[in-house]
């Protein structure tokens, strides 16, 4: 896909909170504040003096700041990442089009944002990214979930500690067991992993309840993507493997 947006180069100063970078530009030297849409740790990218890139938004009543931090050149090998979480959604829906998952092509309808029937032993709905559907097929439920950490050709899912999702998670993993078809797919919106693993050492809950998912029936895709300053693109399927490393 073709980003409707123009970016230009800064330096990375600090990132006060979660939501929220200090940057330079590199045009002018002029220091400006933009926000941050991915509100994990990115430890491994957001280290002051990395080279990132903005995009200056239109004024709006709801916004802060008037620029978007989109792209991190990793510090170490200059690998693009985009640190946009809602990109992922976009890139599932063309991977989903071009058949990047065999297991999902023969569905013809995609809905976005459907609400979740209620879980055995819930008393609330949540929602959902997508809800495929195709004549004579199951729906399938669909969460799309945004990874860029990477260490060593692994993707890591999450990088910071995240109950809402393992909730969310949870709610899967009893409609699967109830006959439901549901499947998580991950975006690792960076080229460089052949692999996607959750952190069972920073995130055990959430890991544990990955793997709870995947023997209730809920299935698991991931993906890697081409990043450029124009365009990104899905390159291929990557396996996803919930179990911990032995040792």
């Amino acid at each position: 896909m073709r980003f409707p947006f123009r970016v230009e180069a800064a330096t990375l100063l600090e990132r006060p909170n979660r939501f929220l970078v200090h940057v330079s530009l590199r045009s002018s030297n002029e220091r400006v504040y933009a926000h941050c849409p991915d509100p994990g740790r990115l430890l491994e990218l957001l280290v002051p003096g990395a080279t990132v890139h903005v995009s200056r938004e239109a004024p709006g009543a709801y916004r802060s700041t008037a620029y978007t931090l989109r792209f991190v050149e990793h510090p170490v090998g200059g690998v693009l990442v985009s640190v946009v979480s809602r990109l992922a959604n976009d890139l599932f829906r063309e991977a989903l089009a071009a058949g990047v998952f065999p297991a999902l092509v023969r569905y013809t309808r995609v809905r976005a944002e459907v609400a979740l029937p209620a879980a055995p032993a819930e008393r609330v709905h949540s929602r959902v990214d997508y809800l495929l559907e195709g004549d004579g097929l199951r729906p399938c439920w669909v969460e799309v979930k945004s990874a860029t950490l990477v260490d060593s050709g692994i993707a890591f899912f999450p990088d910071a500690i995240t109950e809402r999702g393992r909730r969310h998670l949870a709610h899967l993993r009893m409609l699967a067991a109830a006959g439901e078809r549901c499947a998580v797919c991950f975006v690792v919106q960076r080229p460089d992993a052949y692999v996607l693993r959750p952190q069972w050492d920073r995130d055990p809950a959430f890991a544990r309840e990955l793997l709870l998912a995947k023997q209730s029936g809920v299935e698991f895709y991931a993906c890697t993507t081409l990043v450029t300053l124009e365009e990104a693109r899905v390159l291929e399927p990557i396996p996803v493997q919930p179990e911990p490393l032995e040792g």
